[in-house]
């Protein structure tokens, strides 16, 4: 008999292919951490650029009360574009990623807004109470 040292072909191409599955299955749950991480990146400068827009209106402007309907248009259609064209434009301010950084109430250091991107405000009017209330699109702050 002889004295075989070392491993067949087979052997290798087996450790091989287990390997390769490892490194598959590890490069999959990390991209989905990575993804997660991003998202909560993005929703927490959105977060705080809603609390910064909110600040800044409220100390430079005076809105009307908003009526429910143009507030459920808002959270409903997600869209800003035409709420300073609507009848309601007293009661909410457009404000930009830009305006906020020079008026020294967003702070963005690694740049994941735009200064294009846009903070909605207005003041929501239940009927009894009132309070400020910001939309921002789920395109702000988006470079991640």
């Amino acid at each position: 008999m002889q004295n075989k040292k070392g491993f067949t072909i087979v052997e290798l191409l087996a450790v091989i292919v287990v390997l390769a599955i490892i490194i598959v299955i590890a490069q999959t749950a990390i991209t989905a951490i990575l993804n997660q991480g991003h998202k909560n990146t993005q929703e927490d400068m959105q977060n705080s650029l809603k609390e910064a827009a909110i600040t800044y209106v409220v100390g430079q402007f005076y809105l009307e009360k908003c009526s429910v309907a143009f507030s459920n248009e808002v959270n409903n259609n997600h869209n800003i574009s035409n709420a300073s064209n609507s009848a309601n434009s007293k009661c909410n301010k457009i404000i930009s990623v830009g305006t906020l950084k020079n008026a020294g109430t967003f702070e963005d250091k690694r740049g994941y807004c735009k200064d294009t991107d846009q903070v909605l405000v207005y003041k929501y009017n239940d009927g009894v109470n009132s309070e400020y209330r910001a939309f921002v699109s789920d395109s702000a702050c988006t470079n991640l």
